[in-house]
């Protein structure tokens, strides 16, 4: 029966002599494996001291930051359920995230003290406070006891909480990292890693805590949310070899003065959280070459394909299917279609976390079954994954059904334009077409969301789309945007986009 996860993993650095390895660089200082474990046990000490039982729900409202590390490995050896929540969300949000967990306990720190410290609210314990006893030797049954809550993207609706048990992170341990440049204490070599995603998200605690403390290599925490430039700052200081981004923070990257020196020197470069268009993928990969790593998955089951760019030409190549993740196309009535039909991806997975609305409902988990993603694909004859585009985002025009994806990679194609996206806006006569929204690159002193151009740059990407698709599938106008909306994962939300576009009806 699969254990605890803390106590696997401290098992392993014990085992391996790494507690006087690096683990993480935060706040100006080095952290050792010892002391990541020693904080996790005082944090678990906290929690039993102030009365938590097994199974209950801590809303963790802290930065990536040591002490986020704690609290989480400390709510585990506790027997706890982490959920980590993303601090900077607005406060209506923030009390639908407390209202949808039902938290025992919320661990705050001076930036979020004021925000959740409130009546109504959960009981709340600075997180200072939480660590500040002495470490616990005892840890909680493991195997299939819940472990994490975290919340899915909300692009098509409310958020919701797809829990994880100890034995969902029971996969043996990764190989050792390869060698990289010299770490950063100036002993050995190691891998150092960066995730601009948050601790908030699946992805983005894995690549910081998981994959971190099971292959002995070091990570690197912002306690602030990292832009392009900071990004690039934290890398060459701590000699960063592998980064994690969503896409559109890479091409938010690829604006800033030395991104080429930056993305160059780095091992690997692992993009997930949304799709990788093909303008990225065209200036990405002369840079990285087989460097650049494609990542797709699902909140509800993890990591489902994953290649490498530069060995695909076409743009919706993801690669093949991870080991012991099959994968099949399906059509409307469930049955298999044959290789290059596009329908809905099912990937057959030994677990899948349904979201829940309610944090009491505790985990709900299917097993050993084909799981629907929901999104259009097709797998090619030579077993590589291509996705299209979310089904339910599919707009219906003449009758006819449109994949965004596709005309938004070919607005891509043009070279002034950044990002694009398209949704159907109901028009006054009560048609129904496509409108486009671009991102473009600042040109000539203009800005990224105008300019005198502007109407010679429309006509030329509605032209570009007449050249090359159906009639049904040509955006009737354009509307330039500073920013598509997006979720703070990076995906974009449809529904937001199609009230932006309301306003130009």
């Amino acid at each position: 029966m699969p254990g605890n996860v803390t106590e696997d993993l401290a098992r392993l650095a014990r085992a391996r002599g790494w507690l006087e390895r690096i683990a993480f660089l935060a706040d100006g200082r080095a952290w050792t494996y010892a002391e990541v474990f020693d904080g996790a046990a005082r944090a678990a000490r906290g929690y039993r001291s102030a009365g938590l039982r097994r199974g209950d729900r801590v809303l963790l409202a802290l930065p990536d930051s040591v002490e986020m590390v704690w609290s989480v490995l400390g709510a585990w050896q506790a027997g706890l359920v982490a959920v980590p929540v993303n601090v900077r969300m607005s406060g209506e949000d923030l009390t639908r995230a407390v209202e949808t967990v039902e938290p025992a306990l919320a661990v705050i720190d001076p930036d979020t003290a004021g925000r959740l410290e409130l009546p109504g609210f959960a009981p709340a314990m600075k997180v200072a406070t939480l660590v500040a006893g002495e470490p616990d030797p005892d840890f909680a049954e493991g195997g299939d006891a819940p472990a994490l809550a975290v919340f899915t993207s909300g692009t098509t609706g409310a958020p919701k909480l797809c829990f994880f048990l100890h034995s969902n992170f029971a996969a043996p341990p990764a190989p050792p990292a390869p060698p990289g440049p010299p770490g950063p204490n100036g002993s050995g070599r190691t891998t150092v890693g960066l995730s601009v995603s948050r601790m908030y998200f699946l992805g983005g605690l894995h690549f910081s805590v998981l994959t971190t403390l099971a292959t002995g290599q070091t990570a690197v925490l912002s306690r602030t949310r990292a832009t392009p430039a900071t990004a690039i700052e934290l890398i060459g200081r701590h000699q960063v070899t592998n980064l994690f981004a969503q896409p559109s923070f890479l091409a938010r990257m690829l604006l800033e003065p030395g991104h080429a020196e930056t993305l160059g020197r780095l091992r690997e470069v692992s993009s997930a959280g949304e799709v990788l268009s093909l303008r990225l993928r065209e200036q990405l990969v002369p840079i990285l070459g087989n460097r650049l790593v494609n990542n797709y998955g699902a909140t509800e089951i993890g990591v489902i394909s994953m290649g490498r760019p530069a060995a695909y030409r076409a743009p919706s190549a993801v690669g093949p299917a991870v080991p012991g993740r099959p994968v099949r196309i399906v059509d409307v009535d469930g049955r298999p279609m044959p290789a290059g039909r596009q329908g809905e991806l099912h990937v057959y997975a030994d677990f899948a976390s349904r979201g829940v609305e309610r944090g009491s409902l505790g985990p709900d988990q299917v097993t050993d079954t084909w799981w629907p993603t929901g999104d259009l694909a097709s797998i090619d004859d030579d077993g590589v994954l291509h996705v299209h585009g979310r089904l339910d985002d599919v707009e219906v025009i003449g009758g006819q059904n449109v994949v965004p994806g596709e005309v938004e990679r070919l607005l891509e194609r043009h070279p002034r334009v950044l990002e694009a996206a398209v949704s159907s806006v109901r028009r006054p006569a009560g048609d129904t077409s496509l409108r486009a929204y671009v991102v473009t690159v600042p040109d000539d002193g203009e800005t990224a969301a105008g300019g005198a151009d502007g109407a010679a740059l429309d006509a030329e990407l509605i032209a570009l789309a007449r050249s090359r698709l159906s009639w049904y599938k040509v955006p009737q106008d354009v509307v330039r945007l500073d920013r598509l909306p997006r979720n703070a994962n990076g995906k974009i939300l449809r529904r937001h986009l199609r009230a932006v576009g309301d306003q130009f009806v």
